[in-house]
């Protein structure tokens, strides 16, 4: 309580001290009287006004477990208080009246800045930033990062009397369904995220350590990553998706006018795919096949030689552009630039190593698989590429893949 308390006093004077210093950087030293009278006079408002949005982002928490988690929240607060007293001035006008706006504008960032660095150094000082991981079984999974405290625990009944955890490490088998039920309830309530130890992982890939039911439900945690890096991610899927639509919408064009004058129907081709945790959505595709193309066959994956493709769909398949529309599901968020495929409902449901952990992720746009070998790999050497990914899965991974995927499109491999 006294640490949070001192963090509350010492943010409190550096938010002034961001507005002092704002005015020193709009003005020099020798700031006009008629412009720093109000701030002198209201500031006592001002602060308060700061104060409840720092409490309502929960700056003042006893404990972060990341930079980035503290960033945020000292961003918002700073943000939220801003917008508070920017309506404070205006609705107050008269007693604000030599005070510039400008200054709102420049304290922002000086101010969370500040406020993050000092914050920052409190806390690490306190033992007050740090990642707090349990860890089932005996080993030594987990590299020696900074601000990470660890906890052995030799089973999962002991999770239970632990309730300030960031991430639970996994390294032994779950040997029955009593204990499986008991650790996906206590996931759920904890909200962690799931690692296993490498051991545990490589027979995963091998599929011994655990029945399909146990995976299903711990997909659920499996995929997820930090608040930091799940931002870095979408925001890479966000960016690049909207530079790659703009970059390929002239080739886009001649696809769809390709399509219109040597087909009958609609250029694009809808299919539903298998999404995230199981569920379904809209894949986006341009028409590549004649019309009812499995009338007699059923769901079948397509071939090399495949005889159901157009004269059009054979360039397009070849000149790697059939695949383009799916830039507007990376957008809505069904699917993200790198991932595993998206399958088909009919195929997950009959190739086992297409359900399980590769459901942990969105599916993408390209992958592992696509950049490492060819497209038409078996379900399980496909499923092996992709849970290699999710239990590597980063920022900078996905920005490997995307580079590495621009040789293999014009090589004509990983279709």
């Amino acid at each position: 309580m006294l640490i949070r308390l001192l963090v509350f006093v010492i943010d409190m004077i550096l938010v002034n001290a961001a507005f002092l210093l704002a005015f020193v950087l709009r003005y020099g030293f020798d700031v006009p009287e008629y412009n720093f009278t109000p701030y002198r006079e209201n500031f006592i408002y001002l602060t308060a006004l700061y104060a409840v949005s720092f409490f309502m982002m929960k700056v003042f928490r006893n404990r972060f477990r990341s930079h980035w988690e503290l960033f945020k929240s000292v961003f918002g607060g700073f943000f939220l208080g801003s917008l508070f007293n920017i309506g404070l001035v205006y609705v107050f006008r008269a007693r604000w009246m030599g005070f510039p706006s400008s200054i709102f504008a420049i304290s922002f960032p000086v101010g969370i800045i500040i406020i993050f660095l000092i914050d920052s150094l409190i806390l690490r000082r306190t033992g007050r930033l740090k990642t707090r991981v349990v860890i089932i079984g005996k080993g030594e999974p987990l590299e020696d990062r900074k601000l990470l405290e660890k906890m052995y625990i030799d089973n999962i009944e002991e999770l239970m009397h632990y309730e300030d955890i960031d991430e639970v490490v996994i390294l032994e088998k779950i040997h029955n369904d009593k204990q499986l039920n008991l650790l996906v309830y206590l996931l759920l309530k904890l909200k962690v995220s799931v690692v296993f130890g490498p051991a545990i992982y490589a027979e995963l890939l091998s599929e011994n350590v655990m029945e399909e039911n146990t995976l299903r439900f711990l997909t659920t945690f499996m995929g997820r990553k930090s608040d930091y890096e799940e931002f870095l991610i979408r925001a890479l899927d966000i960016v690049g998706g909207i530079v790659l639509l703009i970059i390929f919408s002239p080739l886009m064009t001649v696809a769809s006018l390709l399509i219109k004058l040597t087909s009958r129907g609609p250029v694009l081709y809808r299919q539903v795919r298998v999404a995230k945790d199981g569920g379904t959505f809209t894949l986006y595709k341009f028409k590549t096949m004649i019309d009812n193309a499995e009338e007699n066959s059923g769901p079948v994956w397509a071939a090399e030689d495949d005889p159901r493709v157009t004269k059009a769909g054979r360039f397009l398949r070849d000149a790697r552009l059939d695949e383009l529309p799916q830039l507007i599901n990376v957008l809505k968020g069904d699917m993200s630039l790198v991932g595993p495929r998206p399958e088909r409902p009919h195929f997950v449901k009959l190739h086992k190593p297409l359900r399980q952990i590769r459901l942990a992720v969105k599916p993408g746009l390209t992958g592992f698989a696509q950049v490492r070998s060819l497209y038409d790999l078996h379900p399980k050497h496909k499923a092996r590429y992709d849970y290699l990914y999710i239990q590597k899965r980063s920022f900078l991974l996905n920005l490997y893949i995307l580079a590495m995927t621009i040789p293999v499109v014009f090589s004509r491999k990983g279709r």
